[in-house]
């Protein structure tokens, strides 16, 4: 079973990172976004889709900030009922409360929890329960950037926080996660990735405080049921790329492992412990993009064989009889 997100993560991530329109696109379906998860606002995806989407943007734009950036221009609102629950509260503490019962609207991926440090501090220690690497260090930067950002704007207040801890190893350069904290007070290599403030910020009032607004995005909130996990083989997630990628560009076993952030050797062995094989999946995928297009192309054209995949026509012809003979 797989973690997931609220499509409105991962949008996120395509939306602010500065990738131009056709890059986006692209990283998109190398992340394993179909439009229709796009186009929808409440869809919830696999969690590898954000996690991968971190990576692709930073090898896209060859830029080692790109999580720091996305965190400075988050603007309360951008992540829906999760941001209302919290912008409405009186307090950032509050908010806070206000948000963890329902966090499982946005993300199945994270959880954070609240901790008085002493009488004046309280720490907001971030965890992520799937991911790993560069994917994984780049979701927590911006994690838990975006949280002090977000802490500005709703109180109006210069937060720094009192320190940060993350869990990866110190990189080359921290003056721009230094900058943007507002605190030098930053360790590495530490068992949590966590965020101290100030008890006096945590209970400053809200500028978007809205108590009516409040009760009436709870009582929401409360009717929306629990998402289920994802359970998604190496098999069907392959499917799903094989249909978007026939027709629009050459399929070879390493394209598609590329896209699945993965080797062609290591996807053929997935591949062979669910009981199957390279060829009879591009098969399958082919068969499956026929029974659309002979709803509107039942003819075997020179075009259709290329929408299918292949090379030509007499391919295709072959193609569509053995699938004839198997129904």
């Amino acid at each position: 079973m797989r973690a997931v997100d609220q499509v409105l993560l991962p949008k996120y991530v395509l939306d602010h990172t500065g990738l131009a329109a056709a890059a986006r696109r692209r990283v998109a379906r190398e992340a394993g976004l179909e439009d229709w998860m796009l186009s929808s606002g409440d869809a919830m995806v696999s969690s590898d889709c954000q996690l991968r989407l971190w990576e692709l943007a930073e090898h896209e734009l060859d830029d080692s900030d790109v999580a720091l950036r996305a965190a400075a221009a988050y603007a309360p609102g951008k992540l829906g009922l999760h941001d209302y629950l919290l912008t409405t509260a009186p307090t950032l503490q509050e908010g806070l409360a206000a948000c963890k019962p329902f966090l499982n609207t946005i993300t199945t991926n994270y959880d954070f929890d609240l901790a008085a440090s002493d009488d004046s501090e309280v720490t907001v220690a971030i965890q992520l329960f799937s991911g790993e690497g560069r994917a994984r260090e780049l979701a927590m930067q911006f994690a838990v950037v975006a949280n002090v950002v977000r802490a500005r704007r709703l109180t109006g207040r210069r937060v720094a926080p009192v320190r940060v801890g993350f869990r990866q190893q110190a990189p080359g350069r921290t003056d721009r996660l230094v900058e943007l904290l507002g605190t030098t007070r930053v360790d590495f290599g530490m068992p949590t990735d966590h965020i101290t403030f100030r008890l006096g910020d945590l209970d400053s009032r809200l500028t978007t405080a809205d108590p009516v607004l409040a009760r009436i995005v709870r009582r929401y909130a409360e009717t929306i049921p629990a998402p289920s996990p994802v359970v998604t083989t190496w098999t069907d997630r392959m499917h799903g790329i094989l249909l978007s990628m026939l027709g629009e560009e050459p399929v070879t076993i390493n394209v598609v492992a590329r896209r699945m952030a993965t080797s062609g050797r290591s996807l053929q062995r997935r591949l062979a412990e669910e009981g199957t094989t390279w060829t009879a999946e591009l098969d399958r995928a082919r068969r499956a993009r026929w029974d659309r297009v002979e709803r509107s192309h039942p003819k075997v054209t020179g075009e259709t064989a290329r929408e299918m995949g292949y090379a030509d026509v007499r391919a295709l012809r072959r193609a569509h009889r053995r699938w004839s003979h198997m129904r």
